[in-house]
């Protein structure tokens, strides 16, 4: 049965979920202006440091290259080196 004091009792419950809502939507808005108040990244920003970091790991990959250059130089150098040790006669 309806009546004012159930009428009442879903209006204010109706209230309630309201507030939260717009508690809710006031957040959100906050968050947005926040965003919008902050730089935020574009495609563009992105793409270049996307191309920054291949140049750089690029230039990583060449001195990583010149490092096994010469770590194989210097091994090479080092079996030459051995090569050159003679064993004693009696292990002969």
């Amino acid at each position: 049965m309806i009546n004012f004091k159930s009428l009442k009792k879903e209006i204010y419950l109706g209230y309630l979920n309201q507030k939260d809502e717009i508690e809710a939507l006031k957040l959100e808005i906050e968050l947005l202006q926040t965003a919008q108040d902050s730089k935020i990244l574009t495609v563009d920003d992105y793409g270049n440091d996307f191309v920054n970091r291949c140049e750089i790991h690029g230039k990583e990959f060449n001195l990583f290259i010149q490092d096994l250059k010469f770590a194989g130089e210097f091994l090479r150098n080092k079996i030459q080196e051995v090569k050159k040790v003679e064993l004693p006669a009696f292990i002969k």
